[in-house]
């Protein structure tokens, strides 16, 4: 094989994981609220009760996708998640550790910690996220 035709590490990797289709995940590298507008184009907005716009929908436990993306990636910014940690918690997966970091989110934030982010979980995180 000539060195023009070897395949970089990264790219063999990436076809590795299309091969067996699943995502290739790598670390958020923006703000928090980089994926907040794919979020509420994917799935529409309403209107918080302090009148902000947020997601039309809410997200529990189960819940995948970019918005859930979203969520994980403002609560890791907020509850201090090490950003060398985000790339095995920001999956976009609804899972244990997920719910787990909702929750103590919503106890730190004064708010019901059922796990549901809702119009108040929203605002919270919004307000926490947002500069």
């Amino acid at each position: 094989m000539s060195s023009s035709r070897r395949i970089r590490p990264l790219t063999a990797l990436a076809l590795a994981a299309s091969a067996v289709g699943t995502l290739l995940v790598t670390a958020p590298t923006a703000s928090a609220g980089d994926y907040r507008d794919a979020c509420t184009r994917s799935v529409g907005t309403r209107t918080s009760p302090n009148g902000w716009s947020i997601p039309a929908r809410n997200f529990q436990y189960g819940s995948s996708g970019v918005c859930v993306r979203e969520i994980q990636f403002d609560i890791a910014a907020t509850v201090g998640i090490a950003p060398a940690d985000w790339p095995g918690f920001i999956d976009g997966i609804f899972g244990s550790k997920t719910d787990d970091y909702v929750k103590e989110f919503q106890r730190q934030s004064h708010l019901d910690p059922d796990g549901v982010v809702g119009p108040r979980t929203w605002e919270a995180l919004i307000s926490r996220t947002t500069d």
